[in-house]
């Protein structure tokens, strides 16, 4: 009950340092179409890409994949098409592929990016400079995890999920990426891996509850 309580008031402080960072100036700009679960055409031309979060490719080969980037494409489009949205930049405003890449929210302030995340949507990721809001959107992402909502519904036999594993970098140690151990380390300190493999190559040992059913991965 305790660790309950402790997330919860975490969780609530993460809300009111996002309610304070997004009043920074926002710009304000239309949605013409929605391309992908995480991405959108501006009203002009441009596309704009979600920063923190990454939705499952609606192309792939694999049907149950296929199955959840189709989900994440509708859950966007009820969200923002043909709506105004207000955009929040970091301090990277272009990915490496020149769209424009930044945080999004309604008038009515929902948090698009996040709400995706806390549907199950998409997954969050965490790549500099763009990580204002990491913490927020990595708890989100694990609540999503445990009340199984969305991508996260046939864990761990979803294949798009399948063998993945954060280590923590001070620690060189690796959880799974449900583990409430999570919640106490900073973003910054955490490192992402396909495999338990990877990990290990790495040089990262698994937590104690890692270790229980530990099987072979290529």
């Amino acid at each position: 009950m305790r660790s309950s309580r402790a997330s919860n008031l975490t969780v609530a402080l993460l809300l009111l340092t996002a309610a304070a960072a997004g009043a920074a100036e926002r710009q304000p700009a239309v949605v013409a179409e929605i391309v992908t679960g995480d991405t959108v055409r501006l009203k002009g031309g441009k596309l704009f890409r979600y920063a923190g979060i990454k939705a499952p490719p609606a192309q792939s080969k694999i049907p149950l994949v296929r199955e959840y980037g189709e989900a994440a494409i509708e859950a966007n489009r009820r969200l923002v098409e043909g709506r105004q949205i207000l955009i929040q930049w970091d301090r990277q405003i272009r990915d490496e592929n020149n769209n424009l890449v930044g945080y999004a929210y309604l008038e009515d302030g929902t948090f698009v990016n996040d709400t995706l995340l806390k549907e199950g949507h998409a997954r969050a990721i965490y790549k500099a400079p763009n990580t204002t809001y990491s913490s927020l959107f990595r708890h989100s992402e694990l609540s999503a995890r445990r009340q199984r909502k969305g991508l996260w519904r046939e864990e761990p036999e979803n294949p798009y999920l399948q063998h993945e594993y954060i280590g923590e970098i001070n620690t060189k140690i690796y959880y799974f990426p449900t583990s409430p151990e999570l919640e106490r380390i900073p973003a910054a300190h955490l490192r992402p891996f396909k495999s338990r493999v990877e990990a290990k190559a790495a040089g990262y040992r698994p937590c104690f509850t890692c270790k229980e059913g530990e099987i072979d991965e290529g």
